[in-house]
């Protein structure tokens, strides 16, 4: 029963009373016994009044704690709501700042690209001046083979994958590195000055010089790079000390020093 209806029930039992009251007025003369009927009715109706007012009271009770219910969820609905809104604007600025990442991410890659495009386009350019040996070598060969074919395309249409194009040119260069500092024999093909073809050993001091002499030493020569690729020199007066050092380079048993003509630039 809602507080509205238990107004309009107290108002209406009152009314009943008195009404009730008048017509047993009416229909009682005795002055006790009026008097008893009235006492009775009184007491009914304060009762009936009290019960209304402890009604009244629980109901106000029960709204009140029913309000502050209400109140204590909106609030928690209110903090979450922050919470969420703090939550989105974080997570908008995280996603700004991925975004700002991925755009200096691929501004740097292609700033890293057309570097590592000028290095490769460099390192081809020095092709040419590689001994014939080195570039005999597995991972030469493979290496050049991607990078002719990676320079064959324009640079826009070059692969993307930077990371394997570095990788590609640093292990290139290092093995440019190691021959350099190392002595290789080798054996090759060369021609004296009538266009006679001797297979010949020929021991490269690094990248700074090579010396080659044929199986009975009665021909040699001394390389250099030069603009354009290494070039050889006939030097047969050298041949007894050129088949000398590769005794000792490739032995361990005879181990002597020999002096050698330095090429020129």
């Amino acid at each position: 029963m809602t507080v509205t209806t238990r107004i309009k029930f107290l108002t209406l039992t009152t009314s009943l009373l008195f009404t009730n009251a008048t017509i047993c007025e009416a229909q009682n003369d005795h002055p006790l016994d009026q008097s008893k009927e009235n006492m009775r009715l009184w007491l009914e109706t304060a009762q009936k009044r009290q019960a209304e007012e402890n009604a009244w009271k629980t109901d106000q009770e029960i709204l009140s704690s029913y309000k502050e219910g209400l109140l204590a969820e909106k609030a928690t609905y209110q903090k979450q709501i922050e919470e969420a809104k703090q939550r989105s604007l974080a997570a908008d600025q995280q996603s700004t700042d991925k975004i700002n990442q991925r755009d200096q991410l691929i501004a740097a890659e292609k700033a890293l690209s057309a570097q590592l495009r000028a290095m490769e386009e460099e390192f081809a350019k020095q092709i040419p001046n590689l001994p014939a040996p080195l570039i005999k070598m597995p991972k030469i060969n493979v290496g050049l083979e991607t990078l002719k074919k990676n320079l064959s395309m324009p640079a826009e249409q070059q692969p993307d994958d930077v990371g394997k194009r570095a990788a590609n040119l640093t292990e290139m260069i290092a093995e440019v590195e190691k021959f350099q500092q190392n002595i290789t024999v080798s054996n090759e093909l060369h021609k004296n000055s009538t266009g006679q073809e001797f297979n010949m050993q020929v021991v490269y001091m690094g990248m700074a010089a090579a010396y080659a002499v044929n199986e009975d030493a009665s021909f040699a020569l001394i390389g250099s790079p030069k603009e354009g690729g290494w070039k050889f020199v006939e030097r047969n007066e050298i041949a007894a000390d050129v088949k000398k050092l590769i005794i000792t380079a490739t032995t361990e048993k005879d181990s002597s020093f020999t002096t050698l003509p330095v090429p020129t630039p």
